[in-house]
């Protein structure tokens, strides 16, 4: 038996074990020693980005997905705070921040949490939604977790496959610079093969999102017909991702969609201190990133039953990330019960988190053998339920965009009294009103054009939008000054600042989700 199997065969419960393991040990490494990411204003393979690092005394290890940010070593006996601290002194670097580790958003598999089984789809209104649409094979979704035990005989006609890939050859037949990456790829072991040897979280969230339904074997997933695409970034310690694994597989995933691939949604069970303790700007670049490519990213709010929007916004440490990034494509879960309240685990956060979803005791497939199934709790596994009824109503609606399948969701819950301190809609997760639904995102700003004097000018503009439509507000040029977030939903008015200009003319824009307003300066 190889090593790589004997500790596929120990870890088949080894998550059981990671559940009852304590904040303390799950935090006790916040970060990769002896290494930062550097973000460079321009490319890291510049003569700038390479000035860069010979100042610093630093050795580039890898240039990330984003070629933008990479990983360093750096030199001896500099440490992490050191280097976060000093680096960005330096002409042409942008940022630098930890390869911060992450962990596994798992609760223990205790008997409370054990009933009900598959109470979930129920509550969801899935087999009022079954009767609308059942998926397609057309809508893929990439599940970054432990892998997926593709061979899972509820899991094996739903496992994505890349098409332009011959398995196993040991060529780059699609020319993505992958080899042999079939089913997806495993950025923990940087290898073709994401096959959960990590304790089967990702097979658990996988059967949610999507088990073969109506074939007389096991479980149904939201989605009985879609494509999942196996996005794997945890070993079997469960605590030993970084940033970097995550910054190169979102790259991964938005480089496939960029090449026709249609995915529409991740599903991230994963998150919370002591799981990712603090804002981390690689990431959250890489989601917005995914975001603006058209895919719209689930992630589970944290098992540690607290209020993540009363902690410090932007904070290290800080619970609560990468939920509570401000990007519009991110949709925050909480976990529910089978009596629709709150999950004692459950983070909640009225700006933060945006709805609930079944979490406890939910039945789904499991990575112990093709055929295995078991009952798992935590917001882990309410997102894949978000996640799936993503996926299906993109598969029922298939021309709504990011914004628009994230304000169909949200729009569409079940209002409960329960949830109204703890989530943003006040609600439980309802696809088949969802599906029945649809809201449609359009972004109206009050001007389109406006003239600015030399002296500078600060102005209001009100974007109309309906509800729960999210956006960025992002201006072209740094002369343009948004004093106001730099992302609204629904309806907002946005401040801008022009600054004094006396000597040339000037023409920029800011843009509002996919509409723009031009700006002009000119001298009079």
């Amino acid at each position: 038996m190889t090593i790589r199997k004997k500790i596929a065969a120990a870890a088949i419960l080894a998550l059981v074990g990671l559940l009852s393991a304590s904040v303390d040990a799950q935090t006790s490494r916040r970060w990769v020693e002896n290494e930062v990411l550097i973000k460079f204003r321009d490319n890291a393979d510049s003569a700038i980005a390479r000035a860069a690092n010979r100042i610093a005394g630093v050795e580039r290890i890898e240039t990330l997905g984003d070629v933008r940010w990479e990983r360093v070593r750096l030199r001896p006996g500099q440490t992490v705070e050191q280097a976060v601290a000093e680096l960005p002194r330096i002409q042409g670097v942008e940022a630098v921040q930890p390869n911060f580790y992450y962990h596994l958003a798992v609760t223990p598999n205790d008997p409370q949490f054990s009933s009900g089984g598959m109470y979930g789809l129920t509550k969801i209104s899935a087999p009022a939604a079954w009767d609308l649409s059942t998926g397609s094979s057309s809508v893929v979704v990439a599940d970054i977790d432990t892998g997926l035990r593709y061979t899972h005989q509820d899991l094996a006609q739903n496992a994505w496959m890349n098409p332009g890939e011959l398995p196993t050859n040991g060529v780059d037949d699609d020319g993505n610079g992958f080899i042999d990456d079939v089913y997806g790829w495993d950025f923990f072991y940087n290898d073709s093969n994401p096959y959960d040897d990590a304790g089967g979280h990702g097979t658990h969230t996988a059967g949610t999102i999507g088990a073969v339904g109506n074939n007389l074997l096991n479980v149904a997933g939201v989605n009985w017909s879609v494509k999942i695409m196996a996005i794997k970034i945890y070993s079997p310690n469960g605590t030993d991702s970084t940033s970097a694994m995550l910054v190169n597989a979102y790259a991964y995933i938005r480089m496939m969609k960029l090449r026709g691939v249609n995915i529409r949604a991740t599903n991230n069970s994963y998150g919370d201190c002591g799981e990712a303790c603090g804002y981390d700007q690689a990431t959250k670049d890489g989601i917005d990133a995914m975001g603006d490519a058209g895919i719209v990213n689930v992630f589970a709010a944290g098992n540690d039953s607290q209020n993540v929007d009363s902690f410090p916004a932007g904070g290290n440490p800080s619970p609560g990330y990468p939920v509570r990034y401000t990007s519009p494509s991110i949709i925050g879960v909480a976990s529910s019960n089978s009596s629709d309240t709150k999950s004692g685990f459950s983070n909640w956060g009225t700006t933060s988190i945006d709805l609930a979803a079944p979490g406890s005791g939910i039945l789904s497939t499991y990575a112990s053998s093709d055929t295995a199934t078991t009952t798992m709790s935590g917001t882990s596994m309410a997102t894949p339920h978000v996640t799936g009824a993503v996926a299906l109503l993109a598969a029922y609606h298939p021309e709504l965009s990011v914004a628009s399948l994230k304000a169909t969701i949200l729009n569409t819950v079940d209002v409960l009294p329960a949830w109204a301190a703890y989530v943003k809609t006040s609600g439980r997760l309802n696809v088949f009103h969802a599906l029945q639904n649809p809201t449609v995102c359009t972004f109206t700003p009050s001007i389109t054009e406006i003239r600015v004097p030399t002296k500078g000018k600060v102005f209001d503009v009100t974007v109309t939008a309906p509800t729960n439509c999210e956006y960025s507000i992002t201006p072209s040029s740094n002369w343009i000054k948004i004093l106001t977030s730099k992302t609204a939903s629904g309806t907002a008015t946005v401040t801008i600042r022009v600054p004094v200009n006396p000597t040339i003319s000037r023409t920029g824009t800011v843009t509002f989700g996919d509409q723009s307003l031009t700006i002009t300066q000119h001298r009079n």
